[in-house]
Formats: structure tokens, C-alpha cells, sequence
């Protein structure tokens, strides 16, 4: 997500996606950098994973074959009660005067 233009008459220069550089790239340019700055190259690319794994084992379901083991590394519900289980802990520690707050899983 970097860009670096070497110019035969100024310093070089290192612009980074999403951040602001609308006066000096075209509208594709633009356009086409979605993730704003501070994110790792990588960062579209894991949520896709997660989709099409996903997808994966839903068409391996549909087919009546088994899902093998690498297509099925995405969240499960589990993992998003487990999520929203941290956050609740997170408030209420915010609201407690305590210094610890006990994470229940």
C-alpha cells in the first residue's frame, strides 16, 4: 500500500494508500485504494479467506462431502460469543473502579 515516485527534478516521494492524496492521484488511483492508513498489506486478502472458506465448506455441505481441515478456518459462532463475552468484560471494566476484571468464558 505504498507507492513511491522518483521525480528527475525533486525529492522522492512516498505516498501511502488511504491517506488523502486526492490532489495528486488520479480519481482511478484513487478509487482503488480502499484501506486506509495504517493497514498491513494483507488486510482485504484475510477477509476473503475467511469468505471463501467459508463458502467452501457451505458448497462441501450442499455436496454431501467433507470439508477438509484447512477450508475450515474461519469464526464460528463460538468464537463470536466468545467476541461478545470479552467486550461486555471490557465495559464493565471500564465502569468498575476495580483494577481487574475477571473474564469469564
Amino acid at each position: 500500500n505504498t507507492l513511491l515516485i522518483k521525480w528527475l527534478d525533486q525529492p522522492a516521494q512516498i505516498l501511502r494508500a488511504g491517506s488523502g492524496y486526492t490532489d495528486r492521484l488520479s480519481k482511478y488511483a484513487t478509487h482503488n485504494a480502499r484501506t486506509p492508513g495504517g493497514h498491513p498489506e494483507g488486510y482485504l486478502e484475510a477477509f476473503g479467506n475467511i469468505y471463501r472458506n467459508f463458502a467452501l465448506t457451505l458448497a462441501s455441505k450442499i455436496d454431501g462431502t467433507e470439508a477438509s481441515p484447512e477450508i475450515l478456518d474461519f469464526p464460528r459462532v463460538e468464537d463470536g460469543i466468545r467476541g461478545m463475552g470479552f467486550i461486555n468484560t471490557v465495559v464493565a471494566s471500564n465502569e468498575s473502579s476495580e483494577k481487574w476484571t475477571k473474564f469469564e468464558e
